[in-house]
């Protein structure tokens, strides 16, 4: 699959942080918020822990936490968090020039030689810690794609909550009954890959653009 192809998401993160704050975006780390602030059917910003924000406009993209936040308008009730554990492996460059993809599990290489084992998919609720079990299922999945694998040291093992949904499709557009309120959720395993698309979609929907593609799927009913 040549046309397959792969990001280091936090240097994509650093990347677009970057962007943003050039573009004159605020960003108020570590804030946490506590509802979402509306009169009249209208959304008139946040509540946080920092203080109130005021927007016209505000989009929920809380990932696993999403169902959280919008729980007081009864939408999007089925995102829960997927917990997927990883691994990487300190191989030698060259050891594995492209990625491979068996029954559920994937190795992806890096130029430098690491090689990230993935994934588990795990439905335990909030809790990102790591296992031993998880750790030999994925050491097991990438010595049969790759047994030389096995002569390396693994050197990192992390958990991430992923927001999954009851069909897999993702929330998109404005929340009913709450004017200027919009969700962007529920993408599973697939958030960096879908997130142009989506994003494209919901500025089409928020802007009253002509959408890329039929809303309707990915209504937040």
């Amino acid at each position: 699959m040549p046309q397959v192809a792969q990001v280091r998401n936090p240097r994509l993160l650093k990347a677009l942080r970057v962007s943003l704050e050039a573009s004159g975006v605020t960003l108020h780390d570590h804030t946490h918020v506590c509802s979402i602030a509306s009169a009249g059917g209208r959304v008139q910003g946040v509540m946080t822990s920092a203080g109130e924000i005021r927007a016209s406009y505000v989009v929920v993209a809380a990932g696993a936490w999403s169902a959280d936040v919008l729980r007081e308008y009864g939408v999007v009730a089925d995102v829960v968090p997927v917990r997927g554990q990883m691994l990487l492996v300190r191989g030698d460059a060259g050891l594995l020039s492209q990625i491979l993809l068996y029954e559920g599990h994937y190795l992806i290489p890096r130029r430098d030689g690491h090689i990230l084992i993935g994934s588990t998919i795990e439905h335990v609720g909030f809790d990102k810690s790591t296992t031993t079990e998880a750790a030999e299922i994925l050491r097991q999945s990438a010595y049969e794609m790759l047994p030389e694998l096995g002569k390396y040291p693994v050197v990192m093992q992390w958990a991430g909550l992923r927001p999954g949904t009851l069909d897999g499709v993702p929330y998109i557009g404005e929340v009913p009954g709450a004017a200027g309120l919009y969700v962007n959720t529920g993408h599973f395993r697939n958030g960096v890959t879908l997130a142009p698309a989506s994003v494209r979609l919901l500025v089409d929907l928020m802007t009253e653009r002509s959408p890329i593609v039929d809303p309707v799927p990915y209504a937040a009913a």
